[in-house]
């Protein structure tokens, strides 16, 4: 295979692709959003751009910004590995190091790497002068809205840079085509590349990712169950309809919680506190309705039992529906009968025929819940030749430390563990290896976070994608709607492709 020539790279190191060298084409000459699939080299353009803007401005620097430290660790190893330059040259800077250390790296090295709230603050100290950066990496660039610090970062960037150039990668920006301009306005780019699996210019460095769909159906009891808690859904959402409220999703109960409580700080209307305690009940039995549908019996009774531990007059009046009390009931029992949902034995059965078959086999789950995250984990270790470890985030009593993620991800490497089951944690914010086989326990409505997932797989052999869906449930319309969503990015961008400007911004 050919490989990129270039005074500042290391000898067959960067791989010369078609599409990387299309894209590096734009990039050299305007700030640019770079769009592309999981896998294909984002890090690899990111070189490119930082080789080049660095030979051309031969005195300057390159900041490359990832959003966690695992992220800006890789990045720094895949720029060592790159670049024909001293390790000491590029160097991850974080807040263990002291300020005065800092502030000497800032000046020493010529490629430095950090998070975008390191960053943020010492442009803000005054120890990081960024007039003699030349390019500026912006990865996971999907996160430059609202108050994140990438925006900041990025506004400080092109007031105070000499010679200024911004890229934005990501594999997803999102469908929202409002979102994606305050990402580019946020970032200054004046034009976007995107590259999907079916551009001809990619397709040959694209391994083949084969789908399929396992459907199970809810038991008897468990419909029982949803039948009881669609029942008070329904009876909250006609109460809420007489206040023309006319709810039909979460986003929907936000909007109309906070729209509610600036009213009520207005006029102090005693009917705004009953209509926020119907808002509050909408919001807890969908969350009981999703557990229940499509995570597990004993994450939905756990929900309960912190319902039950709830203070709240709002969970009080919950618990003392009548509905509510009946699903409660149902769920219990099978609790102590040892039922499980469905999916958990799809699940089991699924990884179990997989290792069967090839017991070398790399296995991610993804499951957006903790509470079911151990759940699964006990099944999977009933599965012959299954070594399951979690991986989840920082947060909460529970949560993993970044050197106890790290761990496992290494151990997962090196085959101690041959199945990952990841929360969110594990699609975005760390590295965590390519799989063989990715299992979707549920899948999600966000198309950025299917993208991620999905890329998981196929990296570097032929993958594999399992959905596991109930019927009649949330599972099958999330599902659709990520298509859905993704189909309408692609579209936005490859729009913005074509026009590649900027000047409604300016």
């Amino acid at each position: 295979m050919p490989f990129v020539s270039h005074p500042l790279l290391k000898p067959e190191t960067v791989e010369e692709r078609e599409y990387q060298k299309n894209i590096l084409t734009t990039v050299l000459n305007k700030n640019t959003l770079c769009v592309l699939p999981t896998g294909t080299g984002k890090t690899a353009i990111a070189i490119l751009l930082a080789a080049e803007r660095l030979k051309q401005f031969n005195d300057s620097r390159a900041l490359i910004m990832a959003p966690t430290r695992p992220l800006c660790a890789q990045h720094q190893k895949a720029f060592q590995n790159a670049f024909n330059l001293p390790e000491e040259d590029i160097v991850l800077i974080t807040g263990k190091i002291k300020p005065d250390a800092r502030s000497r790296l800032y000046k020493s090295a010529r490629i430095i790497i950090s998070t975008p709230q390191c960053i943020q603050h010492d442009i803000a100290s005054g120890i990081l002068d960024l007039s003699n950066y030349s390019v500026l990496v912006v990865d996971e660039c999907h996160r430059s809205v609202k108050k994140y610090a990438y925006p900041a970062v990025a506004k400080r960037y092109i007031e105070d840079a000499s010679n200024p150039r911004i890229l934005g990668l990501t594999a997803s920006p999102g469908s929202n085509e409002i979102i994606i301009n305050e990402i580019r306005k946020n970032l200054f780019i004046e034009a976007v590349e995107i590259r999907t699996e079916a551009d001809a210019d990619v397709t040959p460095y694209v391994k083949q990712i084969e789908t399929e769909w396992i459907k199970v159906e809810l038991p008897l009891q468990m419909k029982n169950a949803q039948d009881a808690l669609k029942g008070v859904l329904r009876d909250t959402l006609e109460a809420l309809k007489k206040y023309n409220l006319h709810i039909r999703s979460k986003k929907d109960v936000l909007v109309a919680q906070k729209r509610i409580q600036q009213e009520l700080k207005a006029d102090h209307n005693p009917a705004c506190y009953y209509i926020l305690a119907q808002l509050a009940t909408v919001l807890k039995v969908w969350h009981a309705l999703e557990l229940l549908e499509t995570q597990s019996v004993a994450a939905t009774r756990l929900y309960f039992i912190k319902l039950s531990e709830d203070n709240t007059r709002s969970a009080k009046r919950l618990l003392a529906n009548p509905g509510v009390a009946r699903a409660i009931q149902i769920v219990e029992k099978l609790y102590e009968e040892g039922a499980e949902h469905p999916k958990m034995r799809a699940l089991a059965e699924t990884v179990s025929k997989l290792l069967a078959n090839n017991s070398k086999l790399k296995i991610i789950v993804f499951s957006h819940y903790r509470d079911n995250i151990e759940r699964i984990k006990k099944v999977l270790k009933r599965v012959e030749g299954c070594r399951p470890a979690i991986l989840i985030g920082q947060a909460g009593s529970k949560g993993m430390s970044q050197k106890e993620q790290i761990d496992v991800i290494r151990d997962y490497n090196v085959d101690v563990y041959n199945c990952l089951i990841g929360s969110p944690v594990s699609e975005e914010g760390l590295h965590v290896p390519s799989a063989d086989v990715a299992i979707f326990y549920e899948p999600v409505p966000s198309e950025i976070r299917m993208i991620q997932r999905r890329g998981r797989v196929g990296r570097t052999k032929v993958g594999k994608i399992i959905f596991l869906l109930t019927k009649g449930t949330r599972d099958e319309a999330y599902y659709f709607i990520a298509r859905r969503k993704e189909a309408t990015m692609k579209e936005i961008l490859k729009h913005m492709q074509e026009e590649n400007t900027l000047e409604k911004f300016l």
